[in-house]
């Protein structure tokens, strides 16, 4: 008589703790199916578009609120989203970016887990969020960088799964890096079915095409988007003052040209933040009154 073998009681638990894992992974995709196909169903797009900036440390003597009223002022007009940047993952709110203005406008927040990063840790910083009906989660933003479009997904799978045993906030999605007609092939690392948006990084000084327009530009992703039921954001968008062979003339005309963005956004532009610091290049908004000029005219177009 054949008698089959009974696995040790440590390997039942092992493949106990896999199969729970893996219910936890598929509660959390078709609930955030059940989302997407209820926002397609009803009909609620983004239909406000939040205008602001990312801004970067400049000077040793000041702090972040101010560095933050600083380029609002500079703009004379109100700073209605900011992009938000933890390099890691911060333990709680209190040490996040989040808290210099959070409650004072749309915040758009990337931060950098890593593979070692937990569920349990993503849960409780999630949590220490004190409201997050106004803050957009971006997990990692611009991973090209970093990692392959496997890698990718699977750290944002484990992202999502936190983020949705919270709840609360108002999207979460991935933003994708230095996007233009020179660099168009990370759709690959988005998820459409586990995200509320789509969001892309786009700069006309590093794309070296100034004469195309910002929908130009980020044709291919806004038609993923649309085309998957997302809205769209602009996380970072600049233009590089030191890069002398594209004119201050040109580099303003293309600033203005995302005033016609919302246009093409089929479920909304939700966001965008132009690139107001100075890591990798000089992207200052004031470097030049024609690009002061240019925020202030895509501003009131979505006012």
């Amino acid at each position: 008589m054949n008698e089959r073998a009974v696995p040790a009681r440590d390997d039942v638990l092992d493949r106990i703790d896999a199969l729970s894992a893996r219910v936890d992974e598929l509660r959390s995709r078709v609930g955030a199916l059940e989302t997407r196909v209820s926002t397609l169903e009803g009909g609620h797009p983004v239909t406000t578009t939040s205008i602001g900036m990312a801004v970067g440390w400049r000077g040793r003597h000041t702090s972040w609120p101010r560095l933050i009223e600083e380029a609002q002022d500079m703009t004379e007009r109100r700073m209605r989203v900011r992009r938000v940047y933890d390099p890691g993952v911060p333990p709680s709110f209190s040490e996040s970016h989040l808290r210099h203005d959070h409650g004072c406008r749309t915040q758009v927040w990337s931060f950098k887990p890593g593979p070692t990063t937990t569920v349990d840790a993503l849960v409780r910083l999630f949590r220490s969020v004190p409201d997050r009906s106004n803050v957009w989660v971006i997990p990692y933003h611009e991973p090209r960088d970093n990692m392959s479009a496997r890698a990718y997904q699977i750290l944002y799978r484990r992202v999502h799964l936190a983020y949705t045993k919270v709840g609360g906030f108002a999207g979460i999605g991935p933003c994708l890096v230095n996007w233009g007609v020179r660099n168009r092939n990370e759709l690959a690392y988005a998820i459409p079915e586990l995200s509320d948006f789509l969001a892309v990084d786009t700069y006309v000084d590093l794309e070296g095409t100034p004469e195309l327009s910002a929908v130009e530009h980020v044709r291919v992703a806004l038609d993923h988007a649309n085309a998957h039921g997302l809205a769209f954001g602009v996380g970072e968008f600049g233009v590089d003052h030191g890069r002398w062979y594209v004119s201050p003339e040109r580099k303003a005309a293309w600033l203005r040209s995302f005033a016609e963005l919302g246009d093409h956004a089929e479920h909304g532009l939700a966001w965008l933040c132009y690139f107001h610091a100075d890591v990798g290049g000089n992207f200052a908004l004031d470097n030049h009154p024609d690009y002061v000029a240019a925020y202030r005219h895509v501003w009131d177009a979505y006012a």
